[in-house]
């Protein structure tokens, strides 16, 4: 029996595991062979192949960054050193926003409501048809200022939380960076198989390619998400744990994951299909759209309209599975049913999220790209003085300034993306709380627990990690 509000990690679902690692190595291994027969292969109206192609780009870009006469062979050490450079300091502004959102992060949600309100009132005479539905959901914000300003003071808390819970469980970044790793390898291995499927099949069986391709996306996109939602999953368990004043580990949190593994798994197989038949349904619409006649017009709106629409209900009805899935241990059906209740009853913190938060978030990265890009102008300029380039001076910052923007970002998602995980599992975790009466361990200051409507009684205390153990 588990104890009050704490994770009871289940024993590793070790089918589920071994048949996605078997999965996404066969995967990999495709995707590597078609890589290397891809360099070897002849795009059609080309003389050269793949393979030098590639190195004529990589040989343009040295000559952009050196000057004349370089290739990628004697000055790969530059690119090294800025890619290793910039990413460096990428981690050092993030680290330096973790600290100041874990100080300001109420005024930064405050300010983050308003720039959503002020934003969907300045939307009404460019185009009043598109801004109706942020006018309803600005509407809806200034509602429950007036009726329940403690929610918004909540969200700030939780803001807050995200920061030093980030700062505090350092392990945290490890998932979001497992997973960028996964995913340019992923992206590599897709690449190679959907190009040399391709290129293979072309003319009369051009569209055989295409369709083997989109299939090779689908199990793909399952590799991806299977592996987005365990970094998701292990993240939640770290932030949940720390918010009941816990202080995990990586083991536990791995260790509480493989045994929700089966469950995670199915939910990234459930929104794998989803996002594929969207993209499906884009693809036809950008065809269609292309042949001018007025039913391909109305096709391509409606099925842009179906795959937004079927991605909104998706992101929605799901909103809370992974913590329901990580935090409870609950199945991928029961932990959706838990999901949408959830939601219902707490529409106003997802609003919350959804808008003043996610501005906030924002605003933030805005700052990240303006210290990015000063910084990478700096670069550029020492760049072009110790190397003594033929370029200008403008050239120099932009060349430095561009990288700057890619690989000093990528620091910032390994940060801000545990920081979004961490918000939604307080949310999850305060849903706890009121179902329990506030007797759960709480970083929550008392003043902020509770609200002026009573809550209502648990929405399912039989299956509820919450209740184990009353």
């Amino acid at each position: 029996m588990a104890a009050v509000g704490k994770i009871k990690p289940q024993p590793a679902n070790k089918g589920a595991i071994l048949g996605y690692s078997i999965t996404s190595l066969i995967f990999v291994g495709i995707g590597v062979l078609c890589f290397i027969l891809l360099l070897g292969l002849t795009p059609e109206g080309s003389t050269e192949t793949v393979g030098e192609i590639i190195s004529l780009l990589l040989d343009d870009l040295m000559v952009i960054i050196v000057g004349t006469g370089a290739t990628i062979a004697q000055y790969w050490w530059v690119v090294l050193l800025i890619v290793v450079g910039l990413t460096a300091i990428g981690f050092l502004v993030g680290w330096l926003l973790l600290v100041l959102v874990s100080k300001f992060g109420h005024i930064i949600v405050y300010a983050g409501c308003a720039f959503y309100i002020i934003g969907a009132i300045v939307m009404i005479p460019f185009n009043l048809t598109a801004a109706i539905g942020p006018l309803i959901l600005a509407g809806v914000l200034i509602l429950g200022m007036i009726t329940n300003f403690r929610k918004f003071k909540r969200a700030g808390e939780f803001m807050k939380f995200t920061g030093r819970v980030v700062l505090a469980e350092k392990g945290m970044i490890i998932a979001p960076l497992f997973v960028t790793l996964v995913s340019i390898i992923n992206l590599i291995t897709m690449g190679a198989i959907f190009a040399f499927l391709v290129l293979s099949f072309q003319e009369s069986t051009a569209w055989l390619g295409y369709l083997l391709g989109s299939l090779a996306s689908f199990l793909q996109l399952v590799i991806y998400y299977g592996m987005f939602y365990v970094a998701e999953a292990i993240n939640t368990t770290y932030a949940y744990e720390w918010y009941r004043k816990r202080d995990p580990d990586m083991k536990f949190c791995v260790k509480n994951v493989a045994g929700v593994f089966g469950p995670i798994l199915t939910f990234g197989i459930v929104t794998a299909l989803v996002s594929w038949i969207q993209q499906m349904l884009r693809n036809s619409a950008a065809r269609t759209s292309k042949q001018g006649n007025v039913a391909g017009v109305i096709f391509a709106i409606l099925a842009r309209m179906v795959a937004s629409l079927m991605g909104i209900i998706f992101k929605y009805l799901t909103y809370f599975t992974l913590p329901a899935i990580a935090v409870e241990g609950r199945k991928f059906k029961d932990g959706v049913t838990r999901s949408f209740a959830l939601l219902k009853k707490y529409y106003m913190d997802v609003l919350i999220r959804e808008t003043g938060v996610a501005r906030g978030m924002s605003f933030i990265q805005v700052i990240a790209f303006f210290i990015y890009g000063v910084i990478g102008a700096i670069i550029g300029l020492i760049l072009k003085g110790a190397l003594g380039t033929d370029i200008t001076w403008t050239v120099a910052m932009l060349v430095t300034i561009l990288p700057m923007l890619i690989f000093g970002n990528v620091p910032t998602f390994f940060i801000f993306r545990p920081m979004k995980t961490a918000y939604l599992t307080f949310i999850f975790a305060y849903a706890q709380d009121e179902e329990t009466n506030h007797r759960l361990p709480s970083r929550m200051p008392a003043e902020l627990r509770g609200d002026i409507k009573q809550a209502s009684k648990t929405l399912d205390s039989s299956k509820s990690i919450a209740k184990l153990g009353m």
